[in-house]
Order: structure tokens, then sequence, then C-alpha cells
């Protein structure tokens, strides 16, 4: 391992772009710099459900040399990819000699650092029910048979039954600790035989936020008729308005404690094979405490204006790189540039590309196996911003000797692969201890696709458009905004030029949407553009851009279109709403105005020319339409 003269504790941690393990990696590494330790992180980024894919990440359970490891921290529960747990145990078991700590699960064959599942939601149930008075309680679990969603039922059953509150197994439903089922459990709840709960108490904050959700589109207030709550503590639960009252899972101490459990052990300090600790609950508007709605609404704009601020830099950057990598045919080439991007970001201080010497020889589908002391060429590295080449070294060390400080090194190892084709990895060492890991991902994707030069934009452009798509949304439908009509419609125009093809244009307003605010109010105006909306969406079946413009004007732009093809997409669209309206679910209907355009764009024909005819037939709809209601039969 490092040849630093200190002991080595190897993490394995999967998924380090997340909340809860990059606040476990910070206190594991917060500890370890402490009392003189070297971390070496393992991890990896699947689950993405591709075999192909999970194979190669696999792989990271064969990297270490487990006999030189003085330490291991095992966070399976983080690990999405089947097999991987398994195969890191059998390493253990076989080459391993030093103690090891599970985190969060408890594993019998090792020490554990735990929470108490039986009591995380304790404090939150007796809080809603000594402080607010309720007795209608509804839990929200997850699958049965889950082990910690199973506990923390029993806490929720256990704490009725000590305050004598009937134990109503209809108000109790198992969800997927995902965003799935929560619609489905208010569903199950509203048409149910009992009456409405004074609060919905969750196994995990994800289900919780979409019940939330669920309960704002019933126009079901919260906390005023409704109070809610989670467990985890997730970001998104703090920028939800109102607030989500939830239990903190201590993971910086977790990983702290983690750490402590291991040098105890080495120093010969007889040990618990279990440590509990206790989570934070926290306490907000969710449940009718410290409701500040202003406050929270300007913390929330800010918080997302910083969000959006730093995904587009994201964006912009990663697409520089990746564009930059793209057609590169040499390694000189890719050393080049992996230098100028490792340079401009800040937050590295050093970074190792470290290679198998015959990675360009072994094809998909071959099995090898890899010895420790087998040879490694570190093709590309930059510390404290200076660059070498082309270093070889024992793989056993993990980076090359002499690029060790006499200090705790810290570096986190991913591997870089293609499917299941493993070409080596990336050892990367951050400035800080609390870790920069947002763009983590979209680096290994952006090198590995670069040594692969097949595949160059197959999975960094999934990642980036993604991020793209959040910022060309509208947030309410769902729909583009303005920016993604910019974006899209650009795109579509040159695509009819180039194929000579005609595009449709098509314009609606909702009607009477002021009528619908002043009587219904702002969530009853929200319900009627999201109807039209989903209207839309359902009738476009062929790659159509559906847009809100703003406001309650909707555009939908169509690429190689005639009249028939428009008056059945409107049939569609004028049935949907219909449905809408037939369905009894609001006591409004929903009409629209509308009007369309067929356009055969040339190359100086833009966005605002196509929409110019369909405005101008919505107009003299709504001037020659006295109830502005329009039915399907009108459509012949």
């Amino acid at each position: 391992m490092f040849l630093n003269g200190r002991k080595t504790i190897g993490a394995f941690i999967s998924q380090v772009n997340s909340e809860f393990t990059e606040a476990l990696s910070r206190g594991i590494s917060i500890r370890a710099w402490e009392l003189n330790y070297n971390v070496a992180f393992f991890t990896n980024f699947g689950g993405y459900g591709q075999n192909e894919y999970d194979a190669g990440e696999r792989k990271i359970s064969d990297l270490p040399d487990y006999s030189k490891l003085d330490g291991i921290i095992l966070a399976t529960d983080t690990m999405a990819v089947k097999g991987l747990e398994q195969q890191i145990r059998n390493h253990i078991r076989t080459s391993s000699t030093c103690p090891v700590v599970s985190i969060r699960r408890r594993i019998g064959e090792y020490y554990n650092v735990l929470i108490d599942d039986n009591k995380v939601l304790e404090d939150i149930i007796r809080h809603f029910i000594t402080v607010h008075g309720f007795t209608k309680l509804n839990f929200l679990a997850g699958p049965k048979g889950f082990p910690d969603s199973e506990k923390r039922l029993a806490c929720f059953k256990r704490i009725l039954e000590e305050y004598n509150i009937p134990i109503e197994e209809e108000r109790i439903y198992y969800g997927d600790l995902w965003k799935i089922e929560g619609k489905k459990a208010v569903d199950f709840w509203m048409s149910g035989s009992l009456s409405m709960p004074q609060a919905i108490i969750c196994a995990n904050d994800f289900m919780a936020l979409t019940v939330a959700g669920e309960l704002e589109n019933r126009g079901i207030s919260i906390p005023d008729v409704v109070a809610i709550s989670g467990c985890d503590d997730i970001a998104d639960s703090a920028e939800y308005t109102p607030a989500l009252t939830t239990a903190r899972m201590p993971a910086v101490e977790m990983g702290m404690e983690a750490v402590d459990k291991i040098i105890r052990i080495n120093q010969g300090f007889s040990e618990e094979q279990d440590s509990y600790i206790k989570t934070n609950t926290i306490y907000r508007a969710s449940c009718g405490c410290q409701y500040n709605a202003d406050h929270e609404k300007n913390d929330q704009k800010k918080h997302y204006f910083r969000i959006v601020e730093s995904l587009q830099r994201e964006v912009m950057r990663n697409a520089y790189m990746s564009a930059d990598l793209t057609g590169i045919t040499t390694l000189d080439e890719i050393n080049d540039r992996l230098f100028h991007y490792v340079y401009e970001n800040i937050g590295f201080t050093d970074f190792y590309m470290c290679l198998h010497t015959d990675w360009q020889s072994v094809k998909e589908g071959e099995e090898r196996s890899y010895k420790p002391d087998e040879e490694m060429i570190m093709e590309s590295g930059t510390k404290n911003r200076q660059g070498y080449t082309r270093v070889r070294f024992s793989r056993n060390n993990l980076i090359p000797p002499q690029f060790e400080d006499d200090k705790p090194l810290i570096y986190y190892f991913a591997l870089l692969h293609h499917r299941s084709v493993n070409f080596g990895y990336v050892a990367i060492a951050f400035e800080k201890i609390q870790t920069y890991m947002t763009t983590f991902q979209a680096w290994l994707i952006n090198v590995s696709n670069a040594l692969e030069n097949v595949r160059v934009h197959s999975e960094l452009n999934r990642l980036v458009y993604k991020l793209e798509d959040m910022y060309i949304r509208d947030e309410l439908t769902g729909l583009y905004n303005r920016r993604g009509l910019e974006s899209l419609g650009e795109k579509y125009l040159k695509q009819a030029v180039d194929k000579k093809a005609t595009i449709m244009v098509f314009t609606a307003d909702l009607d009477k949407l002021k009528h619908i605010n002043d009587n219904y109010g702002h969530v009853g105006g929200d319900i009627a553009l999201k109807a039209v909306a989903e209207a839309l969406n359902i009738s476009a079946d062929d790659d159509e851009i559906c847009v809100r413009f703003g406001g309650d004007e909707f555009i939908v732009i169509g690429l190689e279109y005639d009249e028939e093809k428009v008056f059945r997409f409107i049939r569609r669209f004028i049935g949907e709403l219909d449905r809408f309206n037939q369905s009894g679910n609001q006591e409004f209907n929903v009409y629209v105005s509308y009007g369309w355009g067929l356009v055969n764009p040339d190359k100086n024909t833009t966005v605002e020319d196509c929409l110019v005819t369909a405005d101008k037939k919505m107009y003299q709809q709504k001037k020659e339409k006295e109830t502005l209601k329009l039915r399907a039969n009108l459509i012949q």
C-alpha cells in the first residue's frame, strides 16, 4: 500500500457524490487525518441496470491488496452494483487480517457502526402526539421485509400503544423507499373509510416529499390540514416548502466512529462489536413548527439560483472537456488535454491516470486476473500543478511511490472502463477534506470515453443533457420553457431546412385563467395549467417540442407535418381536455383557444416568423368564438 510510513484504512463506498456518502467520507477523512492514518477510498458509480457497465464497476473490488490494509470500512448499503459487496467480502475473507467495520448495516462477522432504527423516529412520533396533540397518525413504510423499514414501523406501533392510541392497519401503507408509491399511498388513504389523518409519518424523506407534493396537488395544505415528516434529512427536505421535519443521519459522526474503532482495535483495546450513533431530529415547518414561509421561499430562491449557476458552469466545463477529447487517437493527445483540465480544476491537488500495460489489447468479455504486484503505467499525472507522464510502478502501491508525501494521504480511486473492459483507474487527492464530488463522475466518463474513443459522447452527453434539461424546463408543468424554445426551436428549424420538411407551429392560450385563480386559488390555476400541459404531452407522440411560453401561453412545434397530421394532433389534444373536464375531479373546466400554421422554412426563417401565422389564427378564433370553449367535434 502507501509507503509513507503510516497505516492505511481502505474504505469501500459507492455513489460518493450523494449527500450521505459525501458526509460519511468527510467524517472518515477528518478522523484519519487527526490520528495520522492514510485513507484509500475505493469508489464506484454503478447501479444503472446496465449489466456490462456494472461488470466494469464491480472490478473495483480487485484493485487493493487487502493483505496490506490496516483497517477496512464498508458502506454496503450504498452499493447498487449487484455482486460487488460479495466480491469485496470474499477478498476480505481470503486475504485480510485487519479489523473490518460495517456502516449502517449490521454484519455479524464484522464490527458495526449503526443507528438504532427502533428509535430513529421515536422523537418525531412523540412530538406529534405530545406537542401537537395528534391522535390520527398514518405511517408510510418501506417494502415489507426490509429490515430498517420494519424497525421504524415497529417503533410507530410501539409508541401508539404507549399512548393508548388504537393501531388501525388502514392507516399503514407499504411504499418503496423511493418516489413511486407516494401518490398511491395518498390515493389509498383518501379513498379509505377512515377520517383524514392529522399527520403522515414516512420512513424516509423521498417518500415524504412525494406525499407532500401529492397532498398539495389535491389542495390539502401542509401543515394546516395534514402535518408530515420524513427521515434521513436529504438536502431537498430543507429546501422544500414547507421544509420537512425529519431525522438527520449522523453520517460524519459514523465515519469518525468507524475510524476510532479500527484504531482502538489496532492498539489492542477491547472493543464492543456494535456502536450506535444517535440521530438528530430536525423540527421544521411541515409539522407546524418554526413556520416562516416567506423566509423559506427566499432561501429556496437563493438556493436554486446558486444551483442553476453551478450547473451552468459544470455543463459548460464538462461539455468543453468532452468536445476537446473527441476524436483524439493517441495517448500523447490525452495527456496534453488532461493536464490542461486538471490544472484548471483547483479542487484537485493530485491526479494520476494509471493504466494497465496491455489496456489497449483486452477485449470485451475477456476475463483476466490481476496480481497485486503487476506493473502499471501512470500515463498522465499532476501533483501540485506540475505535470508528469509515463511512470511505471507496482499496482500494490496504488500510486507511484515517488509522489507520496510525508503526511497522511487521502485518495479516491475509481475505475476507468468501457462496459466490462477495464483500462485502469484514476487516483485523486482533493484540496479540502470536505470533498467536492459533484463532477467526479463526469470526469471519469470523459477520460474513459477518450481512452475508448468509440463511445465519446454516450455517457457524458446523457449527464450533460440531464443538467441542461433542468435549466430549460418549466418547473410547474415539466414542459420546455422560453429558454428551451430558443435552444431547441433553432435546432428544429435547421433540421427542417436540411430535410426540406414542413414545420407545424401550434399555439394555445388557457381561457379564463384569472377567473380560475380568483375563484379556486392559485392551486386551482396550477391544476388547470398542468391539465393543458399533460394533454399536450399525451397528444405529442412524434418528438414534438411542447413549451409553456409563459403565463397561460403554450406552443408546440412539430417536424414533417401536413394538415391531416395537424388535425389528428388537435383531436387528441381536445379529447384529453374533455376527459379532464368530464372526470369531475375539479369544480371548474379547462378550455383553450388555439391556432396553428404550417411553415416551409429557409435559412433566414426564425422561430418568431413561425409563430406569427399560428398566433393570427388563435386571435381570430378568440374573436369569433363567443364562448371560447373548444370541443373535439369542432375539428372535422
